[in-house]
């Protein structure tokens, strides 16, 4: 009898074996975190539970959710492996609608003290994208400082993203209505607010509070075919992983560890960056973590830092409503060695047709690809032409149903011709530098869009104000002086500027400028 009670009580142990050991040791089981903004779930303990190893708390970013840390991604099981505890969080973006750091930044406060309580130590965060904007904000501006030690940011923007400057641009307004993408936190991701943002809090009494470490992707050309778009728009500004330029990943009061072979997807996977955040998941070894992992170089930032100092521009844009066929014009000029022809749109087209300077038509295979970025939700068609003969083009685009469009035409120019916007007086005008452009040839068009202060905030409404119900002229040489009339908010500036390269073809680009004025009148813009 006894016999057979020890063989059932080792089959029980075997089974219970069988049931836990994948679940610790192996394979994590992904967590529950719910549906709602603040609900989270711990991970699956490690077999072995160190005392001196922090709890991980993830953090993800913009329209993302807890499920970026474990859905196709193996962050969250190589942390498990080594040997780490860790939690998952869904901010307000789990209801669809993205909300502002202040927002998600109060919410985030609350619940990193609650899991620090759980598990009886501090946190490390490690946050991707706008998440690291979040987390500054609830350590720094809502005092959750005591209960983490280090900071880990993935491809944050901590300078904001012009890709969220193009969202609240004339031309794709109806885009951004049509996708949602003008919402509380695209807005606070505009640079010039983010500029604003840096200012109140870079000197904040809790900035120092916790050490920063920072992690760029540079490499928006490959992996993810979304980035490729969002990245062919920010080359004008410089290296970037498709959403977030290297430059504005920077955080003053942080260390940039690695500028990396990255996307905006591919820098938060933990094959990629795992074995390279490692050094600084520990207090104690993150003070002498330049001895274990290689901290970017002063020559690669300076190299990134100066690589744009001024906006300069090599797209052409255009926007507004499809229903059933919609063409734009636009120009190319001598000596282009390619451009990218970009049509976005809410759904996906028919058909799209090219047209060149002598009337011939060439179709573009229509393989729709979604975007993963600030203009999520929307589609891209696109077609390349090498060495395109100058003249007038026109992209025709047909769908059996209506849809808001962006089209966006980037230029290759092999550093030829160049127009940049440059700012003046205290960021309250801006003027328009050219090169290699006759300059008595050369006129600029300024619109402008007001979007108040409460479209940052939480259900603020994302309607804009038009400001500029004519558009400004000027030549080259005048300044635009931007009117802040309408009190505290963004305004977006499009500049179009038309001119003649010194052989006498047509030239034409878009630059978009965010400026942003706060409740005392003072200017912000990058």
């Amino acid at each position: 009898m006894l016999k057979k009670g020890s063989s059932l009580l080792v089959a029980l142990i075997l089974a219970l074996t069988v049931l836990v050991v994948p679940a610790q040791a192996g394979g994590a089981l992904n967590p529950n975190t719910g549906g709602v903004p603040g609900s989270w779930s711990p991970g699956s303990n490690p077999a072995v539970i160190d005392p001196g190893k922090p709890a991980l708390l993830f953090v993800h970013g913009l329209n993302g959710s807890a499920g970026s840390w474990y859905d196709n991604n193996d962050m969250y099981q190589l942390a498990l492996n080594n040997g780490y505890q860790t939690a998952f969080i869904n901010l307000h973006d789990i209801t669809g609608t993205s909300q502002s750091m202040w927002d998600n930044g109060q919410l985030l406060a609350a619940k990193i003290k609650e899991i620090s309580e759980y598990f009886g130590k501090k946190l490390v965060i490690v946050a991707h994208s706008k998440g690291g904007v979040d987390t500054q904000t609830a350590l720094v501006h809502y005092n959750a400082y005591p209960y983490v030690s280090n900071v880990i940011t993935l491809g944050s923007p901590h300078h904001g993203s012009q890709l969220a400057d193009l969202a609240y641009s004339s031309w794709a307004s109806w885009l951004s209505s049509l996708l949602g993408a003008q919402n509380p936190g695209t807005y606070s991701m505009q640079t010039s607010y983010m500029a604003y943002y840096r200012s109140i809090t870079n000197n904040h009494a809790n900035v120092s509070k916790n050490k920063f470490y920072t992690f760029a992707g540079k490499d928006w050309n490959s992996g993810s075919t979304a980035h490729f778009f969002g990245g062919l728009y920010l080359s004008s500004y410089g290296a970037n992983d498709g959403v977030v330029t290297v430059n504005n990943a920077h955080l003053p009061t942080g260390t940039m560890v690695k500028i990396g072979n990255w996307n905006h997807s591919s820098v938060k996977n933990g094959s990629n960056l795992f074995n390279l955040i490692k050094p600084y998941l520990m207090l104690q070894t993150a003070k002498a973590a330049g001895s274990l992992v290689e901290i970017a170089s002063a020559k690669e930032k300076k190299k990134e830092h100066s690589q744009q100092e001024e906006q300069e521009s090599q797209a052409f844009i255009r926007g507004g409503q499809l229903s059933g066929q919609a063409e734009e014009a636009f120009t190319v000029e001598n000596d282009v060695a390619s451009i990218v022809i970009d049509w976005i749109s809410d759904k996906p087209l028919d058909s799209l047709e090219l047209i060149g300077p002598d009337g011939s038509i060439q179709k573009t295979q229509v393989s729709p690809i979604a975007d993963e970025g600030v203009f999520s939700g929307a589609w891209h068609h696109t077609a390349t032409i090498a060495k395109p003969k100058a003249g007038e083009w026109k992209a025709a685009a047909a769908s059996a149903q209506s849809s808001g469009y962006l089209l966006t035409v980037t230029y290759n120019t092999k550093g030829k011709n160049k127009v940049k916007l440059h700012k003046e007086q205290g960021n309250k005008k801006l003027k328009v530098k050219t090169d290699g452009l006759k300059a008595d040839k050369t006129k600029v068009s300024y619109s402008i869009d007001f979007i108040s202060k409460d479209a940052g905030k939480t259900h603020g409404k994302q309607g804009t104000k038009r400001i500029k119900q004519q558009e400004q002229q000027l030549s080259a040489a005048d300044e635009l002086t931007i009117s802040t009339s309408e009190g505290s908010g963004v305004y977006n500036v499009t500049a179009e500027i038309e001119g003649e390269t010194t052989e006498g073809y047509k030239y034409t680009r878009t630059i978009v400028k965010s400026v942003f004025v706060d409740e005392q009148g003072n200017t912000y813009t990058p």
